[in-house]
């Protein structure tokens, strides 16, 4: 199964209540070891700045530089309480600073570190550590005074983000959101959880070692993300979004002496993509690859290549996987793929010009559908190993092509 926007979100807020246990309990810590936590973020963000750099992702190593710019603006103006001459100012202009950095990243395609637009993205973090110093050195009485009516600090018992910081931050928070439920992508989820950690850290300032904690956490956030990320465009399909044949061949190495692996194949896709072009068939392999990551039973989909694809079934029998993959032959079958306008589609010349015919003559189809066929086979005393097995459900799904197709075979 691919992961969901929620399940995205899950190592966030389990860090986000590890960091809170965390900064409770660090109290009972030998008074020697307390002040290394104010080292945590420097270490977990500079890993995380490390990592976009390595893997080449500018949105990431941006956002880890802002938190890490943050973090260090933050504590030289005020330690972890809000005190000095200039700390209510500096944190009334990160509370806004903060958020709009990182809701500008959300927005910003990602186009590697060594790009011109990669460097203007990660530009970004040093031009907030240039403000927010400016604003620690030279903020006029006039300023603060400006910021501290605009912003007032501890709008409710114990809660010291001011309500339109407060307001711009669940404003940025909720768009993380909204792009996580339609686009999905772990940069994505990686940027809205940044928010939701200077949130808790905006809003529980005055808390001791409530900075140090939680732009900590945010650190550990980014390279988790960064790691969950690299490992999905190592394993993933990119145009399906199901995992791979290089993840499909580390599944073999790992199965036990019971499973079932199934080949399924788009039918007359070749004549499909003929006739409607290569980018609706990229739609219908999208299409039939979202049917098959709902199969049930335990099975976990793979693209095997082209418009082949595999599943395996660990644990389970011919007889217990049959009704779940019918259930996903049919509701291949079901589904009607709305064709988009051909004048969205950009196709070579020549290409066109050998479809127009066809084009005309289906020019009132909105509409087509497609099915599958699939093969099955399952481990037993005749195949033994993962590769005569795949032989055997390869052998099966042309048996099933043989019979007229949408349908399956064992």
């Amino acid at each position: 199964m691919t992961l969901t926007p929620l399940r995205r979100l899950l190592v966030p807020m389990i860090l986000l209540v590890a960091a809170l246990v965390f900064r409770s309990r660090w109290a009972e810590v030998d008074a020697a070891y307390q002040h290394l936590v104010r080292w945590l973020p420097l270490a977990t963000l500079g890993v995380a700045a490390g990592l976009g750099a390595f893997f080449n992702r500018a949105r990431l190593l941006a956002a880890a530089l802002t938190l890490l710019f943050g973090y260090l603006v933050l504590v030289q103006a005020s330690g972890t309480v809000l005190s000095g001459q200039h700390a209510p100012t500096v944190y009334s202009f990160m509370s806004l600073a903060l958020p709009l950095v990182l809701l500008a990243l959300l927005f910003t395609a990602e186009r590697g570190v060594r790009s011109g637009h990669g460097a203007l993205v990660i530009a970004l973090a040093p031009v907030l550590w240039l403000a927010a110093s400016w604003f620690a050195a030279h903020a006029s009485a006039d300023l603060q005074g400006w910021l501290a009516e605009r912003l007032a600090l501890y709008p409710y018992p114990g809660f010291v983000l001011s309500s339109r910081a407060a307001g711009v931050l669940v404003i940025a928070i909720i768009a993380g959101m909204v792009l996580l439920t339609l686009h999905g992508g772990e940069d994505t989820a990686a940027l809205t959880g940044s928010l939701i950690f200077v949130f808790a850290m905006l809003a529980l300032f005055d808390r001791r070692w409530m900075p140090a904690v939680m732009f900590g956490a945010a650190g550990l956030n980014l390279c988790v993300s960064l790691l969950r990320s690299s490992h999905e465009m190592a394993f993933r399909d990119e145009l399906t979004g199901l995992l791979g044949r290089r993840a499909l061949n580390d599944r073999l190495k790992g199965l036990g002496r019971s499973y079932v692996i199934a080949m399924l194949d788009v039918d007359h896709f070749k004549k499909f993509n003929d006739t409607w072009g290569h980018d609706v068939g990229d739609d219908v392999l999208k299409m039939v690859a979202a049917q098959i990551d709902e199969v049930r039973g335990g099975g976990t989909a793979y693209r095997y290549g082209g418009e082949e694809f595999c599943i395996v079934f660990p644990g389970r029998t011919v007889a217990q996987c049959v009704p779940h993959l019918e259930n996903v032959r049919r509701a291949v079958a079901r589904y009607q793929l709305v064709l988009r306008d051909s004048k969205q589609r950009e196709v070579p010349q020549g290409v066109a010009r050998s479809r127009r015919g066809r084009r005309r003559k289906m020019r009132g189809v909105e509409t087509v559908s497609v099915t599958i066929s699939i093969g099955m086979a399952e481990r037993n005393d005749r195949y033994q190993t993962p590769e005569q097995v795949i032989e055997a459900a390869d052998a099966a799904l042309y048996r099933a092509k043989e019979k007229g197709r949408n349908c399956l075979v064992h």
